[in-house]
């Protein structure tokens, strides 16, 4: 069985990110424009804390045999299947409370809910995810679907 799906942001994800980069373009150009250096030095952290995660950012998957494989803008993520135990999420509300996390152009870090306890994420749509659980140590991990359902 060999799929392969590009992956696409959810809209939702599209407008925070938009709206998240508009904001601190202006504490950027605020920071800038008053000519503290101190404030200049933790506007430009904070944004660096930001925008990092686009390099984490899913581009595909695809899914073999032996692994699935997650293309990223910067690497590629590999979970060779014997190793997870693999499970279709079927909510929505997945992504529902970070611990570590950001949601910003991407769904990248540690989450939290009742259902499935904590977990890290690594996906760019929420509404077809599949969750990698590790064999040995109960890890897991949640990624973008191979294939639609």
């Amino acid at each position: 069985m060999n799929t392969s799906r590009t992956l696409r942001p959810s809209k939702t994800l599209v407008i925070c990110s938009i709206l998240t980069s508009a904001i601190i373009g202006y504490a950027i150009y605020y920071a800038f424009s008053k000519g503290d250096t101190t404030i200049e030095l933790v506007v430009i952290i904070a944004a660096l804390l930001v925008a990092l995660p686009i390099l984490k950012i899913p581009l595909s998957v695809h899914e073999d045999d032996d692994c699935i494989r997650l293309k990223l803008i910067v690497g590629e993520k590999v979970f060779i299947k014997k190793e997870y135990a693999i499970s279709s999420i079927k909510t929505k509300t997945s992504l529902s409370v970070r611990m570590f996390a950001t949601s910003v152009f991407v769904y990248w870090g540690y989450f939290w809910t009742k259902s499935m306890g904590t977990f890290y994420a690594l996906c760019v749509n929420s509404s077809n995810l599949i969750m990698l659980t590790n064999k040995k140590d109960g890890s897991k991990i949640v990624i973008d679907a191979p294939s639609k359902d």
